[in-house]
């Protein structure tokens, strides 16, 4: 214990020290001018895209777009990346010469503009990015990953202003069953385990792009597989990280025994869902891409997660998270397990003054002619009911798009109208015959009966 104090001492008198040297006034003045550029930077750029965007307003969709940037509109990239950062540059180093040319302190000018030029490379670096990637991709990582590397840069540059970074990392803030946590190891192991979260997520986008970019691999499979990798390597990371700190064995023991406790009363479910997504990722009977029935609805299975499963309604175009436990406990029908290849069928009654041989040669060449139904296995059609009004057909078909049969069949409709009115074909309408016998005549059956 007192060896935490006189270490929060030394952090604290580093912190008091870092305060005492922003008050120097040889400080506050440098600070004001770099806040003068950034400020003036920022109007500036803000000026000219403002302006930019109103000669061109597709640029308004440019953020948006899922392909990547080839033509003469990366040149908009560049001046939205680049613009500021120059700016930037431009008037610190102005700063710079002036306090130069008067022979004032400019250390922190020179902080600032070793801080502008590592914003300009890395804007150099993501602009770079979209002639590769979508630029949804792109903005997306840079501020979940290339924004807190660009913080993390500024903050330790910042440190190293009052006193070595090294030295304020090493500091011990606590002890945790018997080992001394320093501040290093819990800047590690909570902003270093996101920073490599985030970048197994780039890993494996990456990868999944090289594994299906010439459609030779299921996109699905693809997925599951890379999910199960992408899990592997967030664990390897976490123990990794835990190791390099020197997290104390009995403390992992001991949270392993508290969660294990808590599984059993309030985790109960959290740890069941969690084994039936390991399960489904290993057993690769759902992937993602895949379209399965709930509750009596199409969906699209979207994201295949530990805990849970997203999917997409096809009905109403809606997203539901299904906890993984679920297709454990009920039976699951699934349009896409071994192959996307579906069975549809069409029903249509005809007169029964038409032929029934021609009716279904109709049928089959209707079947035959339209380009989403399959050759193999071949379409049928039956004769499958003499009904009141009508004679019934059956025509079946298979698609290898399980999502298009409902476009299908109102194809098929469609064009039946026009072949069988061409072949004077009816389509009768539903009938009854009804034969009412009259009063006098119901009166005297009813009498002679009696009789």
């Amino acid at each position: 214990m007192p060896n935490n104090h006189r270490n929060f001492d030394y952090l604290l008198s580093k912190i008091n020290k870092l305060f005492i040297f922003l008050e120097r006034p040889q400080v506050q003045v440098q600070l004001f001018a770099i806040a003068g550029v950034l400020l003036f930077s920022i109007v500036l750029y803000r000026f000219f895209w403002y302006r930019l965007k109103q000669k061109f307003p597709y640029l308004l969709i440019l953020w948006g777009m899922d392909t990547p940037i080839r033509d003469q509109r990366y040149g908009f990239v560049l001046i939205s990346y680049l613009t500021l950062p120059i700016y930037n540059i431009s008037g610190i180093y102005l700063l710079l010469k002036i306090w130069e040319s008067h022979n004032f302190i400019d250390g922190l000018l020179n902080f600032g503009l070793e801080i502008a030029i590592f914003h300009f490379g890395y804007r150099v670096f993501f602009a770079s990015l979209f002639l590769l990637f979508p630029p949804v991709i792109v903005r997306r990582y840079q501020f979940s990953f290339g924004l807190p590397i660009f913080g993390l840069f500024v903050w330790a540059k910042t440190i190293n202003l009052a006193d070595n970074l090294q030295n304020l990392l090493s500091i011990s803030v606590l002890t945790l069953f018997g080992s001394s946590v320093t501040l290093g190891a819990i800047i590690l192991s909570s902003i270093g385990l996101y920073l490599w979260c985030v970048a197994v997520g780039i890993f494996q986008y990456f990868l999944l792009k090289l594994m299906t970019i010439d459609n030779r691999l299921d996109t699905g499979s693809a997925q599951a597989t890379l999910l199960l990798i992408r899990y592997f390597l967030i664990t390897l990371g976490i123990v990794l990280i835990f190791g390099y700190v020197g997290f104390n064995p009995t403390a992992f023991a001991a949270i392993t025994g508290g969660l294990s406790v808590g599984l059993g009363f309030g985790l109960k479910e959290v740890f069941s869902n969690f084994v039936s997504g390991i399960c489904l990722l290993f057993e690769g009977v759902l992937r993602p891409g895949d379209l399965i029935s709930i509750d009596g609805n199409t969906a699209e299975i979207k994201k295949l997660g530990i805990r849970a499963t997203t999917v997409r309604i096809s009905k109403d175009n809606s997203e539901k998270i299904i906890p993984n436990q679920k297709f454990f406990t009920d039976i699951l029908t699934t349009f896409t397990g071994s192959d996307r290849i579906i069975r549809n069928s069409l029903t249509i009654g005809a007169s029964y003054d038409a032929n029934p041989q021609k009716v279904i040669e109709l049928l089959l060449a209707l079947a035959d002619e339209h380009i989403h139904i399959l050759k193999d296995p071949n379409p049928s059609a039956f004769l499958i009911e003499f009904a009141d009004s009508s004679i019934n057909y059956e025509l079946t078909f298979y698609l290898d798009d399980p999502t298009i049969g409902k476009t299908v069949k109102s194809d098929l409709s469609r064009e039946l109208w026009q072949r069988f009115a061409e072949n004077g074909i009816e389509i009768p309408f539903p009938q009854r015959d009804i034969h009412i016998r009259s009063h006098g005549a119901t009166e005297q059956s009813f009498l002679g009966d009696k009789n």
